[in-house]
C-alpha cells in the first residue's frame, strides 16, 4: 500500500480518528492491528515473518543482559549467557536480511569469479526489511549497553510495526518512541496541532514527490541507458537525479513523519538541507540523518570510532560506507557507492588533521571559498550519484566515460 495511493488515503482516514474514538487504554493495541494490517495487505506471509521476528527479537532481547552485570557479580566474561544470546540475536537479524535481500547477489558473484553454480533462491524480499532489522539491531545493542531499561512487548511490537515508518524509515530509536506514545506526559486527548502539523507535513511531501521528483523521470532514465545519450545528456540526467533522489526521499520522509504526527508521535527526521554544506561530513550530518546516525553508533563507533589510529579510522570509515552502500542495493554499484562517500570522508578526515582542525572548521571561509566548497562537495555527490542510478556498475563505467570524454 504506497503512501500515494488512494487505498491509503482510505485506511488512514479510518485509523486515525478510530485511533483517537478509543479509550486511552486501547489505542496501542488499535495502532498495532492497524499496522499489522497495513503490511499484511502487501504480503500477508511477510506480515507473519515481521511477526515472528519481532516476537523472537524481543524474547532476546529478554535475556540479554547489559553489559557489566555479570562482572558487578564476580563473573567472568567468559560466563556471560547475555553476551551469547545478544550475538545470536545480531546474526539472527543479519541473517534474515541477507538471506532475503543478498542472497541472489552472493549466487552470482560465486558463479562470476568461477565457483559453483548454485541454484538462485527465489524469494521475494518483505518490504522494508532494510529498515526493520536496522531497528531490531539498535534495541538489542542498546539494550546491552544498558541504555533500554524497562522492555514492554506491546511497546516493542508497536515500535516495530509502526506503518508510517515501517516501508522507508525514518529510522526510530526505541526509548524516544516509547516516551512519546499513549500514557506518556503530555500525550492525552486528540489535539488541533496533530492534525494540522500532520496533514501539513503529508501535503509537503506529496508536493515533493509528485511535482518536483516525478518531473525528472524523463531525464534521468537516460542513466539507464548510458551508451545511447551523449555525454552532456549524462550530465543532464546526473543533476536531474541529484533533484530526483533528493525531493523523491525527502518527500517520503515527509509523509512519514506527518502520517506519525497524526498519532501525536514525533518521528526522527531526515534531511536538513544536505546540498548546501561545505563538506561531505556535514552532508552526510544532514542527508539521511536517521541512517547516518545509526551507522555512526552501530558500526563506526563500536568498531572503534576516533580512538583507534589514524589508519585503522579510515579503513573502518571506508568498510562501514561500502556497508551503507550495500544497505540500499543488493548490487556492487552500491557497494561502490559507498565506498565512494568513504574514501571521500576519509580524505577530508586526513585534511582536517594535517591542518590542525576538527571535523567543524573553527574560522568560517569567505563567501567565494564557502561558495567553492559548497560546489565541489555538491558535484563529489552527483558523481556518486551516477554510480547509485546505474543499474550496474559496468552501466555506471559507460556513462562516466561518455561523460567524461564530452562524447556525441
Amino acid at each position: 500500500m504506497s503512501f500515494l495511493s488512494f487505498s491509503f488515503l482510505v485506511f488512514l482516514s479510518g485509523v486515525v480518528p478510530a485511533y483517537w474514538l478509543v479509550p486511552l487504554a486501547l489505542r496501542k493495541p488499535w495502532l498495532l492491528l492497524a499496522s499489522l494490517g497495513f503490511y499484511a495487505a502487501a504480503y500477508p506471509p511477510h506480515a507473519a515473518l515481521i511477526a515472528g521476528l519481532t516476537v523472537a527479537v524481543f524474547v532476546i532481547g529478554q535475556r540479554v543482559g547489559p553489559m557489566g552485570e555479570d562482572k558487578d557479580n564476580n563473573i567472568g566474561k567468559e560466563k556471560d549467557p547475555g553476551r551469547w544470546i545478544f550475538v545470536f540475536g545480531i546474526l539472527l537479524c543479519v541473517f534474515f536480511l541477507c538471506f532475503f535481500k543478498y542472497a541472489r547477489l552472493i549466487v552470482h558473484t560465486v558463479a562470476d569469479l568461477g565457483g559453483p553454480a548454485l541454484p538462485v533462491p527465489d524469494v521475494r524480499i518483505p518490504l522494508g526489511i532494510s529498515f526493520f532489522t536496522f531497528e531490531f539491531v539498535h534495541y538489542l545493542y542498546d539494550l546491552r549497553r544498558g541504555r533500554i531499561v524497562r522492555q514492554n512487548f506491546l511497546d516493542f511490537s508497536l515500535f516495530s510495526l509502526f506503518f508510517p515508518t515501517l516501508l522507508s524509515g525514518p529510522i526510530k530509536r526505541y526509548q524516544v518512541f516509547v516516551s512519546e506514545g499513549p500514557g506518556a506526559p503530555g500525550h492525552g486527548g486528540f489535539r488541533a496541532t496533530y492534525l494540522a502539523e500532520g496533514l501539513s507535513r503529508m501535503i509537503v511531501g506529496m508536493g515533493k514527490k509528485l511535482i518536483v521528483a516525478d518531473s525528472m523521470t524523463s531525464f534521468t532514465v537516460r542513466l539507464l541507458t548510458p551508451d545511447q545519450v551523449t555525454g552532456p545528456g549524462l550530465f543532464v540526467a546526473m543533476y536531474a537525479y541529484a533533484v530526483k533522489i533528493y525531493f523523491d526521499f525527502s518527500g517520503y520522509s515527509d509523509l512519514a513523519i506527518g502520517a506519525a504526527r497524526l498519532f501525536g508521535y514525533r518521528v526522527p527526521e531526515n534531511f536538513d538541507h544536505p546540498y548546501g554544506r561545505r563538506d561531505l561530513s556535514e552532508f552526510w550530518r544532514h542527508w539521511h540523518m536517521s541512517l547516518s546516525s545509526w551507522i555512526r553508533d552501530y558500526l563506526f563507533i563500536p568498531l572503534g570510532g576516533s580512538r583507534v589510529s589514524p589508519l585503522r579510522a579510515t579503513i573502518n570509515l571506508v568498510l562501514v560506507m561500502a556497508l551503507c552502500g550495500l544497505w540500499h542495493g543488493a548490487s556492487w554499484n552500491f557497494v561502490v557507492w559507498g565506498m565512494w562517500h568513504g574514501v571521500g570522508l576519509a580524505a577530508l578526515r586526513i585534511m582536517q588533521r594535517r591542518r590542525g582542525a576538527g571535523p567543524d572548521v573553527a574560522a568560517a571561509p569567505g563567501r567565494v571559498r564557502n561558495a567553492l566548497m559548497i560546489l565541489l562537495t555538491f558535484h563529489y555527490v552527483c558523481f556518486g550519484w551516477v554510480l547509485f542510478a546505474a543499474p550496474s556498475l559496468k552501466v555506471a563505467l559507460v556513462a562516466f566515460h561518455r561523460m567524461f570524454t564530452w562524447a556525441q
